[in-house]
C-alpha cells in the first residue's frame, strides 16, 4: 500500500487523460472537476463526445472555454472502444489515463499513480482499488466487487482473478506509459468486455501490472451502466475474451486449467468457452478478432441458440 503521507512532488512527466463522453450531461462536470482538483494536474484533458443526444457537448464546450487544458471534439456515435482509441491515439503525454464521463478521480489519483511508476522494476500499468458512488455522488457499497476482490486476494494468478470477476472494473482504472499503448494496440470492438480484454492482453504481453490498495477511483453506479443491459450479451463477450486468452497463453500448468474450469463452471461459461475454443482453433489470429466472429452470422446464431 502506498503511504498517503509520503508525497513525492518532483517535476512530473506529462499526463494525458482521455474522457469518452456519451449522454452524461448530469455527470461530466463532476468528472472534469475531479481532474482539475488533482494534486498533480494532467497536461491535457481530451474529451470526445460520441454523438450524445443530451446537452453533454454544450457543457464540455463551455468548460473548454474556461480551461485551456481541455481539448474537445465530437463524432457520430461509434461506441466506447472507438472513442477511446481515437482519444488515446491523439494523446501526447508520456503517461496515458482514462476517465469515463460518469466516474470521478480521487484528488491524489494521478499523483500516487505517478509515484508508483518510480518503483523498481518499473511498472507498465497502474490500477487501483475502487470506491463506489451512486447517481447523486453519495458513497455506496457493491457486494459483487467485494467478492471479486476477495477472490483476487485468495489466488496468486492475476489472470484467473480477472476471469473470475473483473475487479478492476473499468477503463477508468488504467494508468499506463504510452509505450504500453503502442505495444498492445487498440481496444477491441467489444461493448461490455473491452476493459477485460485489455487487462488480459497486458498480462499475455508480460506487462508488469501494479494494483494499489488505496481506492483512488470512484466508480459511479446508475441505471444506464452498460453492464446492466443484458446478462446473455455480457456473458457472450466474457466467454469470448476468456477463451481467446486461455487459448493464446497455452498454459502447461494443469492446476491452472483446473481452476479455470472451476471458475467457468461457477459462472455458467464453460459451454460457451468450448464453442469459442473451437472457433479460435479454426480461425487463428494474433489478437482477439471480435469483428470476425460478430460478422459470422451463422456462428453467432448457432452459439446463441445453443446456450439459451
Amino acid at each position: 500500500m502506498i503511504d498517503m503521507q509520503n508525497r513525492v512532488l518532483e517535476l512530473s512527466p506529462t499526463i494525458s487523460v482521455v474522457i469518452p463522453l456519451y449522454n452524461h450531461e448530469r455527470y461530466i462536470d463532476d468528472a472534469i472537476d475531479s481532474l482539475l482538483q488533482q494534486t498533480i494536474l494532467p497536461f491535457e484533458i481530451i474529451i470526445i463526445d460520441d454523438g450524445s443526444h443530451d446537452n453533454s457537448w454544450q457543457r464540455v464546450q463551455r468548460r473548454a472555454k474556461e480551461e485551456p487544458r481541455i481539448i474537445t471534439w465530437s463524432q457520430k456515435n461509434q461506441g466506447a472502444h472507438y472513442t477511446l482509441n481515437n482519444g488515446l491515439n491523439h494523446a501526447t503525454g508520456e503517461y496515458l489515463a482514462i476517465l469515463n464521463s460518469d466516474d470521478v478521480y480521487h484528488p491524489q489519483r494521478l499523483e500516487f499513480c505517478l509515484q508508483a511508476m518510480q518503483a523498481n522494476p518499473v511498472p507498465d500499468v497502474i490500477c487501483t482499488a475502487l470506491a463506489f458512488i451512486d447517481e447523486k455522488g453519495k458513497s455506496c457499497s457493491n457486494a459483487w466487487y467485494e467478492e471479486a476482490l476477495a477472490f483476487h486476494r485468495k489466488v496468486s494468478d492475476l489472470s484467473l482473478a480477472l476471469i473470475n470477476g473483473n475487479f478492476l472494473m473499468t477503463t477508468s482504472n488504467l494508468f499506463m506509459h504510452r509505450s504500453v499503448w503502442a505495444d498492445l494496440g487498440t481496444f477491441a470492438n467489444l461493448r461490455y468486455a473491452h476493459d477485460l480484454d485489455f487487462f488480459l492482453r497486458a498480462i499475455s504481453f508480460n506487462k508488469r501490472m501494479v494494483i494499489l490498495e488505496n481506492p483512488l477511483l470512484h466508480y459511479r453506479t446508475h441505471a444506464t451502466n452498460t453492464i446492466n443491459e443484458g446478462v446473455l450479451k455480457v456473458k457472450l463477450e466474457w466467454a469470448a475474451v476468456v477463451a481467446y486468452y486461455a487459448w493464446k497463453m497455452k498454459r502447461n500448468d494443469w492446476s491452472y486449467w483446473e481452476q479455470l474450469v472451476e471458475i467457468t463452471n461457477r459462472h455458467d461459461l464453460t459451454r460457451m468457452l468450448f464453442f469459442f475454443f473451437k472457433y479460435y482453433q479454426q480461425n487463428v489470429t494474433e489478437r482477439l478478432a471480435v469483428d470476425d466472429w460478430l460478422a459470422d452470422k451463422a456462428f453467432c446464431k448457432f452459439l446463441t441458440d445453443t446456450i439459451r
